[in-house]
């Protein structure tokens, strides 16, 4: 049985699990859940501002956290 347990993304733990606060288990499965859209009307340029939360997010969403 486990107890006290998380399933929480990888960008918001991972400097838990360096400092060895959270211990990763069940690390051979990856659970991914929903998903993630960002919408802006086509009407409108693509401002720096948005280019770089794309850019962010991109980075720390969506790739694997080195731990």
């Amino acid at each position: 049985k486990i107890s006290d347990s998380l399933c929480l993304p990888d960008f918001m733990i991972s400097s838990a699990i360096r400092s060895g606060e959270l211990v990763p288990i069940l690390t051979d499965y990856t659970v991914h859940t929903g998903s993630f859209r960002l919408l802006w009307p086509s009407s409108k340029h693509l401002s720096l501002r948005l280019r770089v939360f794309i850019d962010f997010m991109h980075a720390h969403l969506f790739a694997p956290a080195s731990v």
